[in-house]
């Protein structure tokens, strides 16, 4: 049977398995408070529990995208998915920081599947004007999952244990991947995918991002001559540090500096992640109004990277205000900013890359985020007992207009070929 409009259906499956992600990711976070307390664990071996998923995540990425990109997304995905989950699972039989930092390094490995894997499903199934709201869709997963943890490990922990909430969260995604294993496959294959639509996705790709039979994969050091992985890989570095302090620190931050109990994280802790869905969906939508009153593609999104780097400047007021209800808003204001921004930038490499090289460019972007997370946080737990939150807050406010400096500097428009016609073949012209 054909169905009209499958790109949609499949993002939507793609957003599921996101959500599946940071359930997972995030349950540590808000289990820590508990989890802290019964395992007699301290803020610093806290802390590299937390950098031992952020270091392996962005070591993982690069190698997990080149993977995916060489063994198929179908596969690949389904691989790493039953890996995060199982590992996600087995924190629930952990005793001590050292058995939870190892599960959280490999975790790490196969968690950071989720933006390569997602952006090259992007990249295969939606023409570039549309390529900004279909990873605006996946992305919300991220938020999505992020909010669903709250209620669900408190729930768990209340009801049963803190060990429980690990093996919940793993088992939601075994399903998933059952669903992604029966419903998934590339456009060329899938039989559901209608004769327009083929054609649709195809007229709408940029130039660049469109594949000839056989492609020619890029040695990895030329593409590291490439000035635009760096200009989009920079960026990353600034930007994700805020995003790791939402998910593993505020939580803890909330219980030990604002005094908040387990009954107001889940009600609040979330609430960021919920603001941070509409950062997903106004980075797409900005894109485009832009595009359609004549802004090239990449000159839209870095004007919508700038803009959300300006909002998350309200993320170093969060310890200098004495409310914890307007500290709470800040941290909604930036996790809207710093979802507009981080889906801005990681669509980039769907725009100046080839599809077949997107899994490894999105991995290696992925690396540099992944690398300014895990030295944040490193410093964070070893410094915040003598210097506090507050000037950590401060920096992660201005670091996002550093890395929009290095995306109007570094990127540029990437070289065009003459595409394909993937029904016939032949040139077009």
């Amino acid at each position: 049977m054909k169905i009209k409009g499958l790109r949609w259906w499949i993002i939507a499956l793609v957003t599921l398995g996101t959500i599946t992600n940071y359930l997972s990711r995030s349950a540590l976070g808000v289990a820590a408070p508990t989890l802290i307390k019964d395992l007699g664990i301290s803020q610093q071996e806290y802390s590299y529990i937390v950098s031992a998923f952020q270091a392996t995540y962005a070591l993982g990425a690069p190698v997990v995208g080149y993977i995916i990109d060489v063994i198929g997304l179908k596969v690949g995905f389904a691989i790493f998915a039953v890996a995060w989950s199982v590992f996600n699972m087995a924190h629930g039989f952990a005793g001590s920081w050292q058995p939870l930092a190892w599960l959280r390094g490999l975790m790490g490995v196969a968690e950071s599947t989720a933006n390569p894997g997602g952006m090259k499903v992007v990249a295969e199934w939606f023409p570039a004007k549309e390529r900004g709201i279909a990873c605006g869709l996946y992305s919300m997963g991220t938020s999505l999952g992020a909010m669903l943890a709250p209620p669900l490990v408190v729930w768990a922990i209340i009801e049963y244990n803190w060990e429980m909430s690990f093996v919940i969260t793993g088992a939601v995604g075994i399903i998933w991947v059952i669903m992604w294993l029966v419903f998934y496959q590339s456009p060329e294959k899938h039989k559901s995918i209608t004769r327009e639509e083929i054609q649709y996705i195809h007229d709408g790709q940029e130039i660049v991002n469109t594949q000839t039979t056989k492609p020619r994969r890029t040695p990895l050091k030329e593409m590291l001559g490439n000035r635009n992985l760096w200009g989009i890989s920079l960026p990353r570095f600034m930007a994700d540090p805020a995003w790791g302090t939402l998910h593993y620190w505020m939580p803890l931050y909330l219980v030990t500096v604002r005094h908040m109990d387990l009954h107001d994280i889940a009600i609040f802790a979330w609430l960021p992640f919920l603001a941070s869905d509409f950062g997903c969906m106004f980075s797409g939508f900005m894109c485009r109004v832009l595009n359609a009153r004549g802004v090239s593609i990449i000159n839209s999104r870095r004007i919508t990277f700038t803009f959300a780097a300006m909002l998350m400047v309200s993320m170093a007021g969060v310890g200098l205000v004495s409310n914890v209800y307007v500290a709470i808003a800040l941290f909604c204001i930036a996790g809207f900013a710093h979802q507009c921004l981080s889906i801005t930038v990681i669509t980039m490499s769907a725009d100046l890359f080839n599809k077949n090289e997107v899994g490894t460019v999105t991995g290696f972007a992925a690396l540099s985020g992944g690398t300014g997370n895990f030295l944040f946080s490193l410093f964070l737990g070893a410094t915040v007992a003598t210097v506090g939150y507050t000037a950590f807050f401060v920096g992660l406010g201005f670091f996002d207009l550093i890395g929009a400096f290095f995306l109007w500097i570094l990127v540029r428009d990437a070289v065009k070929t003459q595409p394909e016609d993937p029904l016939t073949g032949l040139s077009s012209h």
